[in-house]
């Protein structure tokens, strides 16, 4: 099958669809059983958290990669191309190789459909198309991100042998519930035999999280592994970190925000966990810490405009999220006021989000990505003007981009933000011109 007629197939079930059904487990089960399980095939360190976990997951991957693994990894959302989901020792896998493992998953997919007498969501789908990518390929171990909350998430029917929960914040709480409830939720991940790794350092969850984690070995930062310095160097950070088992000094990580120190150091003691004692000496850490790479996270792209006005893109999409990069604009950038692109989706705190965008010098410009759950930018100015924020708009990303850079000063920078949909359509169109 042809990569456009796979993804044609994926996007007439609609990317949310599992949002408005009762969390189960049986149709994700059911699909994986036809294809005799082969997301058991595969060892796995699983992802959870409210932000972070998309770092987590690639810079793990690049840290197994150093050690000469083949490593498979699955992450969402998408920003250009839903090959960017799966990744091949962290390169999306082509698209003629997306569509021949769909063309295989189909009659299994059908005959599963047809047993159970419903369709499968768009999520379930693409998680089982990864395991039987990952089986097939076959890798040697597997980083799977989960897609929302944890417990009754798709990509929970893995055994997996490192259980990382980044942090417990407050996001989708309209179907995941208060911050307690989304700790329990996240900490379904934990199996029997798993090792937990958590960036979490609030005594309430982490208790939450221990509950779950039973008599499992669990690891906490700050207790078991830290970052001893984190400091900002040119194209990112100079961290010495401590693991469980080691220090390592002097590293360096092409990504930018302090916060990426604790994400890699996470990701550094998950592999630390997975891999046996000694795998990972200085220069296989080096080495995975400088071959990680994470679009639009804090990314810079280069216009080719003369006068020169950077450019960053972020996918930070709750309050926490935007507070982090807010931080790290001003530490890692020199700048007189920040121009922001800003496209959120429905179901997030708009006013939370906009009012961490006013702790640094600012201009505001709304837009609408083109996505179903896409917040209108008449409801994005009210609530930038509920809290006294000035504000204008555009009506799509292309043109919103225009009238930031024709806003921005030439000491100024402009700065694509508020979810994964508002800078995957800025990223795309910069791209193709």
């Amino acid at each position: 099958m042809a990569y456009a007629d796979a993804e044609a197939h994926l996007n007439a079930l609609g990317i949310d669809a599992m949002k408005s059904m009762s969390p189960s487990m049986h149709r994700i089960e059911a699909l994986l059983e036809a294809l005799d399980h082969p997301e058991r095939r595969t060892s796995a360190i699983h992802v959870t958290g409210t932000n972070g976990k998309t770092s987590v997951a690639k810079i793990a991957t690049s840290l197994l990669v150093a050690t000469g693994l083949k490593v498979g990894t699955y992450t969402s959302p998408h920003l250009t191309s839903m090959t960017e989901r799966i990744a091949l020792n962290g390169e999306p896998i082509g698209e003629d190789v997306f569509g021949e493992t769909f063309d295989h998953l189909l009659p299994y997919l059908s005959a599963t459909e047809e047993r159970l007498g419903e369709p499968l969501t768009y999520f379930e789908l693409m998680t089982a198309l990864f395991f039987l990518w990952a089986a097939d390929t076959p890798v040697d171990v597997a980083v799977v991100e989960v897609g929302l909350g944890g417990l009754w998430d798709a990509t929970n029917v893995i055994d997996s042998a490192v259980a990382v929960i980044t942090n417990i914040g407050l996001d989708h709480t309209e179907l995941l519930g208060d911050r307690a409830s989304i700790a329990k939720e996240k900490a379904g991940i934990i199996k029997r035999e798993s090792v937990v790794v958590t960036a979490e350092r609030d005594p309430e969850m982490l208790a939450i999280i221990r509950a779950a984690a039973g008599d499992n070995q669990m690891n906490v930062l700050a207790r078991d592994f830290s970052v001893v310095e984190n400091k900002l160097a040119f194209g990112g950070r100079y961290l010495s970190l401590r693991t469980s088992s080691r220090s390592y000094d002097g590293l360096f990580l092409p990504l930018h925000g302090s916060h990426q120190g604790v994400n890699a150091l996470t990701a550094l003691e998950a592999v630390t966990c997975f891999l046996p004692a000694g795998t990972l000496d200085d220069q296989v850490v080096a080495d995975g810490f400088a071959g990680v790479s994470a679009p639009g996270r804090l990314e810079t792209l280069k216009t080719g405009r003369e006068d020169g006005i950077p450019l960053v893109l972020d996918v930070a999409h709750n309050p926490d999220g935007v507070s982090a990069l807010v931080v790290s604009l001003s530490e890692a950038f020199a700048f007189e006021r920040v121009v922001f692109v800003v496209g959120i989706l429905k179901d997030k705190d708009h006013r939370g989000m906009i009012a961490e965008m006013t702790r640094v010098p600012s201009a505001i410009i709304f837009t609408e990505p083109r996505f179903s759950r896409s917040a209108a930018v008449a409801a994005l100015e009210a609530a930038a003007a509920e809290i006294g924020c000035p504000s204008t708009s555009a009506p799509d990303v292309e043109r919103a981009l225009a009238a930031a850079f024709a806003e921005a000063g030439p000491n100024d920078l402009v700065c694509v933000t508020g979810s994964h949909y508002v800078v995957g359509e800025a990223r795309g169109h910069l791209l193709r011109s």
